[in-house]
């Protein structure tokens, strides 16, 4: 019974963050009371696709659950009312998500150091190719993929009050999101039931020669259970059993299947906000994971 409960209980205080932040962003969107500080901002950067980055790369800094749930809040205050809110959803998706391979605050980084038992300048030392990688990915997709005329701005427009039908239909799509985020928990929970086996059998392969299996396990555990949290652990793991000098392979495949997978949250809170096809979504995240995962073998080619 305990078990069953837990399935469905687990990490659904999520649930009230998210609440909140949409509650707040109903509010602010209605007021407006972000308004002057991000036409402070659009008045000193010129470029919209940089204001877009820059609005989701300050909000979305926070090491939580589902960090686009408050980096897509802010935004939806200057989102356009027409087929360009789209756009919003990719860039969004692109400047909150490389905070994995540097940010202190998180447990992508947080957890290798303290299983490996290094500094995070030795951390950083083994993953530097990767952030590397993803920045320029990153910088490149917004800035040449993403052209600036797809891009709009609702930025100086005066307080508008929404009818009520407006108004219900977007409370209905906050519940409809709140539903489904419920749904995604309660799936990556019946996964997690089963965590220690799979940590069990992963620390079984101590031989060279499962390496590539070792890893696809580790990619297709962060894929289904879609948690920066379990990817860092199944990382530090496997660079546990192998060797530190294996951490960036381990790191980019394992990141690679978090960012793929459907029940990471972010890519439904941006499917929700902005409306962005799901083709869309996945070229982008490929364009990224792709090249970081490439880095990634790079540098396990190179020991010896």
């Amino acid at each position: 019974m305990n078990i069953t409960t837990n399935l469905i209980t687990d990490n659904q205080q999520y649930l009230l963050l998210l609440a909140t932040v949409m509650a707040l962003s109903f509010w602010a969107k209605k007021t407006q009371v972000f308004l002057p500080i991000y036409k402070f901002i659009a008045s000193k950067v010129k470029s919209k696709r940089a204001v877009v980055a820059l609005i989701s790369l300050v909000s979305g800094v926070l090491p939580v659950n589902g960090r686009a749930s408050i980096s897509a809040g802010a935004l939806d205050t200057i989102a356009p009312n027409n087929s360009k809110k789209k756009i919003f959803g990719i860039i969004d998706y692109l400047s909150t998500h490389h905070y994995y391979f540097w940010s202190p605050l998180e447990a992508t980084v947080l957890v290798p150091m303290a299983a490996l038992g290094i500094s995070y300048a030795e951390f950083m030392g083994r993953v530097w190719p990767l952030l590397a990688t993803a920045a320029i990915v990153i910088m490149y997709y917004i800035f040449k993929i993403v052209k600036e005329d797809e891009v709009d701005i609702n930025i100086n427009r005066s307080i508008e009050k929404t009818s009520w039908k407006e108004d219900r239909k977007q409370i209905k799509s906050y519940a409809t999101t709140l539903l489904f985020v419920s749904f995604v928990i309660i799936l990556s929970n019946i996964v997690k039931a089963n965590f220690d086996q799979i940590n069990g059998w992963v620390n079984s392969a101590h031989e060279k020669d499962l390496l590539v299996v070792v890893a696809m396990a580790g990619f297709i555990a962060s894929f289904a259970l879609g948690s920066s949290g379990k990817f860092a652990g199944f990382t530090a793991l496997s660079a546990t059993v192998y060797g530190v000098e294996y951490l960036p392979l381990f790191f980019a495949i394992d990141y690679a299947g978090y960012m793929l997978s459907p029940t990471h949250k972010c890519l439904v809170i941006t499917k929700s906000y902005f409306d962005t096809p799901i083709k869309k979504h996945y070229e982008a995240i490929l364009a990224l994971v792709v090249p970081v995962v490439l880095v990634g073998i790079l540098t396990y080619l190179t020991i010896g």
